[in-house]
């Protein structure tokens, strides 16, 4: 009887869960410190999701267990970002609607890292390109709206406002003034100023499409390498 070889990997999840708990945890604690219950805690969420989801999902044994990196990642951006509710105007239903963004775009941010990686590509590079795409949509209204403009395509624009999770977070957040009217904003994009838009009043479309997206590509990544063993 063949004595089989155990995966390295295997039991790490303890390890790796806490320690991603731990700094997502902090990373937004960090951005409550600097934003207060703004909309800066919000959108500093969505970075943290974006940097940490990869390494959440990557290199885990099982789906199981790369569910459980998502997890560690997202539930502490969404817990602080309910103490935040409780000390705003905001409401729970506003938080569960903003949670459900969060949830979308890191399981697409996931997925993309997935995906890579089952082509064969290396962790590390996986997990960079994923982040790279992340914080490429997530700063899309700063680098492309302007080329947009120039190039006639205001339509494209406002489609693109409502698939934004940023934008889509700020729209459902009532109390929160939009983000293109802030200064900050004046000097970073086009958005209202060349180019109207209305902030999205609802989530649907941007949940959509990242969360079918996101469904694909753990599906691509995960189960069928699963089928393959």
């Amino acid at each position: 009887m063949t004595n089989q070889i155990r995966n390295p990997n295997e039991g790490r999840e303890f390890i790796r869960f806490p320690l991603l708990f731990a700094l997502s945890l902090i990373a937004t604690a960090a951005c409550a410190w600097a934003a207060a219950s703004s909309l800066g805690l919000f959108f500093g969420g969505l970075f943290v999701a974006t940097f940490l989801t990869p390494a959440g999902v990557l290199q885990q044994t099982t789906p199981v267990a790369a569910a459980g990196g998502f997890i560690a990642v997202v539930a502490p951006v969404a817990g602080i970002w309910l103490i935040a509710v409780f000390e705003s105007a905001d409401t729970f239903g506003q938080w569960l609607e903003a949670t459900m963004v969060l949830a979308a775009y890191a399981l697409a941010i996931g997925g993309i890292a997935l995906a890579l990686a089952r082509a064969k590509l290396p962790a590390v590079f996986s997990a960079t390109m994923a982040v790279l795409v992340g914080l490429a949509w997530l700063g899309w209204p700063v680098w492309l709206s302007s080329a947009l403009v120039r190039g006639g395509l205001s339509g494209t624009v406002q489609h693109l406002v409502w698939l934004h999770p940023p934008l889509a977070i700020n729209g459902i957040l009532t109390g929160e003034p939009a983000w293109t009217e802030r200064s900050l904003a004046y000097h970073l994009t086009d958005l209202n100023q060349d180019v109207p838009i209305r902030l999205p009043e609802n989530i649907g479309w941007c949940v959509v499409v990242h969360g079918v997206l996101g469904l694909v590509l753990w599906w691509v990544g995960l189960m069928q390498r699963s089928r393959l063993k």
